[in-house]
């Protein structure tokens, strides 16, 4: 028999990952599939397990400990988050990030470079969502996006470092 191979496996991972972080009932299910697999598995250890599954070892230490604390498998619900939730879904993100390799110019958007300026114009251009232009640079950073360094001269003439953003 051929063995099978998941075309786009890559897309369909990030698919998965995503619609876990968004959904609380399928995060539980998660974490129980982990410790089912954890408990079936002979010397297993949680580094084997995590990777099978893309969380970190510690998660799953953490899972287990829980568990074996309250003696009830109620206990990895996820609780309430504080504060206020994301704008953004995990997939709009994960479009920003794809977007950040290119300049702002192909968007339609001035400037050769992304800061938070021209990602708020993006985001409320492609999703309809307004985001002020700090909470576009503290986005920027959570996406791993580097920020360049400028030179431009202060008043005493000397040249100086800055962020672009």
């Amino acid at each position: 028999m051929k063995r099978l191979v998941l075309d786009n496996k890559t897309d369909v991972i990030n698919q998965i990952r995503s619609y876990l972080e968004m959904n609380s009932e399928a995060k539980f299910i998660h974490r129980l599939q982990v410790i089912l697999l954890f408990a079936n598995t002979e010397n297993g250890s949680c580094d084997a397990v995590s990777s099978i599954f893309g969380n970190s070892p510690r998660s799953v230490s953490n899972w287990i400990k829980k568990i074996n604390r309250t003696g009830k498998i109620e206990s990895l619900r996820s609780k309430p988050q504080p504060g206020m939730p994301s704008r953004l879904t995990q997939a709009q993100k994960a479009e920003i990030k794809a977007a950040l390799p290119e300049t702002p110019e192909k968007w339609g958007i001035s400037g050769r470079k992304w800061n938070g300026k021209n990602l708020s114009i993006y985001i409320k251009q492609r999703f309809d969502i307004t985001l002020e232009v700090r909470a576009c640079q503290r986005l920027l950073r959570e996406l791993g996006h580097r920020v360049s360094l400028s030179l431009r001269k202060e008043k005493s003439g000397k040249t100086a470092s800055t962020p672009c953003l």
